[in-house]
């Protein structure tokens, strides 16, 4: 009787929305205690019916003799209120809520869809995420306009049978799916793809709209994270490659050094980032899960315990509005990166067309002697030796272009110089 039912909420709330206490109907000798564990009975065995379809008897349910059972008069009410009754609420609490939780577990697999949204949506599952960005690089380059999700989807399915993420039951696997985000003018695929998890009946309990909301918000952060890290991979590596090919141009040597120690820079910066994000943020957080999930005693305690590593997440990753201005300078740190990876291309571009056109010159000049002829002439000489200093007359352009990235990028990480936490010092 001091229990509310609400008819009007469907089942997907049940557990949230439909049973409420009514404090001022719960007799006095009743403490709160008693009446929440008296209306976690009731909502459990109710959700066992509605949700899980679980039909199982309460007499079944519910081991200990009598644990179910009212007192069966006034006297045996009173007789002993502290211990009697108190045992009575304690033991239905205890074995109701318990196979809540195992029948959660053992047929809704709970617990294995929270380690897959770690793997997969907090990019917990390395092999499959950096294999995942392999194969999806020639897609998410192009305009986000031109991108079709089942071409996507595809491509995921493909990583999936390439990496460990294989040996995930199906029922994990058939859950993964990709997002498109909303368009916005200008953007590309990788700003709006986002890899999905659907969730439904009785564990969409645990994981609501809400949570998944802020699940695919962490997930577009670390996803742009983990691209920085894979753009700069890029970068270094065509460094490497560009400055063998381009020894022989020494005048170019002052270029690739500023490429090299604005690269090396970068690199630092997101390595000490993804470290924080990583063993800081994500597996801290995650151990704390765990241990209470394991240590739960009710679907609330799960419940709690969910959200506090969500609420702490986007906390720690300055996805909450107390770090607005504070991501603002990270993501334009990201912009640097972006645009440090166009410049350099550029540069190398224009290098590398510089070069071959130089060994074509010398090429010819080798052919002509070998027939006989004089290398080249006085004209094709002059017109060599200008274009040649056309291209080194750009050299101190391409060096100011850097310069000032430099700079833009540097005054962005000092802006960022209390991240990861505004209360103690910053990791650079």
């Amino acid at each position: 009787f001091f229990v509310a039912s609400d008819p009007t909420v469907k089942t997907d709330r049940l557990w949230h929305d439909k049973y409420t206490l009514r404090k001022s109907m719960i007799p006095s000798f009743i403490t709160m205690d008693q009446s929440r564990k008296v209306l976690l009975i009731g909502k459990s065995i109710n959700f066992l019916h509605q949700v899980c379809h679980d039909q199982t008897p309460t007499t079944k349910m519910i081991a200990v003799t009598k644990s179910a059972e009212s007192p069966q008069d006034a006297a045996d009410l009173f007789t002993d209120l502290e211990n009697a009754f108190q045992g009575k609420i304690d033991a239905a609490y205890f074995e109701t809520s318990k196979y809540l939780l195992d029948v959660l577990n053992r047929k809704y697999s709970l617990l294995d869809h929270m380690q897959a949204m770690r793997r997969y949506l907090l990019l917990g599952q390395g092999d499959f995420i950096r294999h995942l960005m392999d194969l999806l690089k020639p897609e998410l380059v192009r305009p986000a306009t031109t991108l079709y999700q089942h071409n996507l989807t595809g491509i995921l399915e493909t990583a999936v049978r390439a990496t460990n993420a294989q040996f995930d039951s199906p029922e994990i696997l058939k859950r993964l799916d990709v997002r498109l985000l909303e368009v916005s003018p200008g953007d590309t695929g990788w700003d709006v793809f986002s890899l999905d998890y659907h969730v439904d009946g009785p564990i969409a309990t645990v994981f609501t709209r809400e949570c998944m909301s802020h699940y695919l918000r962490v997930f577009n952060f670390l996803w742009r994270a983990k691209r920085m890290e894979y753009i700069l991979t890029d970068i270094r590596k065509g460094h490497m490659c560009n400055a063998k090919l381009l020894r022989n141009m020494p005048e170019f040597s002052g270029v690739l050094h500023h490429c090299h120690i604005l690269a090396s820079e970068m690199v630092h910066f997101i390595h000490q980032m993804q470290y924080y994000i990583t063993f800081e943020v994500l597996e801290c957080s995650w151990d704390e899960l765990w241990n209470k999930v394991q240590q739960a005693q009710d679907l609330d305690h799960i419940i709690a315990a969910h959200e506090v590593f969500l609420d702490t997440i986007i906390s720690r990753c300055l996805l909450d509005a107390d770090s607005r201005a504070l991501l603002n300078q990270l993501r334009a740190v990201f912009d640097q990166i972006i645009e440090l990876q166009n410049t350099q291309d550029a540069i190398y571009r224009a290098a590398l067309e510089e070069l071959q056109r130089r060994l074509q010159f010398e090429e010819k000049k080798k052919q002509r002697e070998t027939e006989g002829q004089w290398g080249v002439t006085a004209a094709e000489e002059e017109e060599e030796n200008k274009r040649i200093q056309e291209f080194q007359e750009s050299i101190p352009k391409m060096c100011s272009q850097l310069r000032i990235l430099t700079h833009f990028y540097q005054v962005r990480v000092r802006g960022t110089k209390c991240f990861p936490n505004p209360r103690n010092a910053h990791f650079l």
